[in-house]
């Protein structure tokens, strides 16, 4: 993975956990800044590629690297890896990944494993996503002990995202006024994808949540966005605004991640490093 997504997400004492979902968590600064790299994984490639990745990210703990980072796979949609890197400003995020870059272990170990990547990836694409508070609803996810996440991918039509923000608007105020235990966090992009597309992740315990969805998002949801008469002005809103939407689930990639100190305190079983399996060896000619 190209390291100017992945060598920034949290500085040792600087920045908190990264939050993009549900559940609670201690109090932190806020976060903004979102990076993201996306990468397509070819196919036949994903145990090769999950090696060497795992690989990447133990030589990166063991060179002391003063960040953390989280990485999700992919289990329905494109063979997509994401690597997630969280800031509190575009301030922290030019200024972590500056040090990174001047930092000689780790520019020799962006070297060792960057240069072998063409050999897995189909594309890789780096985004910056900033925070839309005014469209989340609920408290910050504790992600030490998630273990997927849902994202859904909304691009909107030029000129029309103030009818999908008003839609947004209005499903967060129906949850407030309804007091739902569901949540999501709502980001735009500003860098690397299309002008107009935003992100609405949902941090999961388990994927068995889903079922709970149509229960959550009952009657009293439906009231509170205005019954029938409400339901009638976001689809309108909808067909103005929306291009296209997709919804996928990820599974977190623990041995591909670098968590926090406070994760692996959390649930050491599940975050601490174990020794990285080698990539497999290429072929004989």
């Amino acid at each position: 993975m190209f390291r100017f997504a992945r060598s920034a997400v949290f500085v040792a004492a600087a920045v908190a956990p990264l939050t993009v979902g549900a559940q609670t968590a201690p109090p932190a600064p806020e976060l903004t800044v979102l990076s993201v790299f996306r990468e397509t994984v070819k196919p036949g490639k994903g145990p090769s590629h999950d090696a060497l990745e795992a690989a990447w990210s133990m030589a990166q703990v063991e060179a002391k690297y003063p960040a953390a980072m989280l990485a999700i796979s992919a289990m329905t949609g494109a063979s997509e890896n994401w690597y997630m890197s969280g800031f509190p400003n575009w301030a922290a995020f030019e200024s972590v990944n500056k040090a990174m870059a001047e930092n000689p272990a780790l520019a020799a170990i962006q070297k060792k494993y960057s240069s072998q990547e063409g050999e897995y990836l189909n594309d890789g694409r780096m985004m910056v996503l900033t925070a839309r508070p005014d469209l989340s609803y609920g408290p910050p996810a504790d992600l030490a002990r998630m273990r997927y996440m849902s994202v859904q991918r909304i691009t909107t039509r030029p000129g029309h995202a103030t009818e999908f923000e008003e839609n947004r608007k209005m499903t967060k105020a129906a949850h407030e006024a309804a007091k739902l235990t569901d949540r999501f966090s709502v980001w735009q992009a500003a860098q690397g994808a299309p002008t107009g597309t935003y992100f609405i992740f949902v941090a999961r315990r388990t994927i068995a949540e889903l079922d709970e969805a149509a229960t959550i998002h009952g009657p009293a949801y439906i009231a509170a966005l205005g019954g029938a008469e409400g339901q009638n002005k976001m689809n309108a809103n909808a067909a103005a605004a929306v291009v296209g939407s997709e919804n996928n689930i990820f599974a977190f990639a623990p041995m591909q991640s670098i968590p926090p100190t406070e994760w692996v305190t959390a649930d050491p079983g599940y975050w601490k490093r174990k020794p990285a399996p080698r990539p497999a060896p290429k072929p004989t000619p």
